[in-house]
C-alpha cells in the first residue's frame, strides 16, 4: 500500500518505539513513579491512535 506521506507512518512508529522503550527504562530502572508511569501509557495509547487514523485516512485516500 502506497501512503501519500510516508515519512508521517515513519515518524510515527519511531515515536511509538521510542515511547515504548522510554516506559522500559523507567521499570527497569526501579523506583518508577505509577503515575508517570501511567500517563506515559495515556500518551502511548493516544499516539498510537493517532497512527491508526493516519493509516486508516491513507488507506481510504489510496482506494478511493
Amino acid at each position: 500500500m502506497a501512503y501519500r506521506n510516508p515519512e508521517l507512518v515513519d515518524k510515527g512508529f519511531t515515536n511509538i518505539k521510542s515511547q515504548v522503550k522510554n516506559l522500559d527504562l523507567m521499570i527497569s530502572r526501579g523506583g518508577a513513579d505509577v503515575s508517570e508511569f501511567r500517563k506515559g501509557i495515556s500518551k502511548l495509547y493516544s499516539k498510537v491512535e493517532e497512527l491508526e487514523t493516519l493509516i486508516e485516512r491513507e488507506s481510504s485516500h489510496t482506494n478511493g
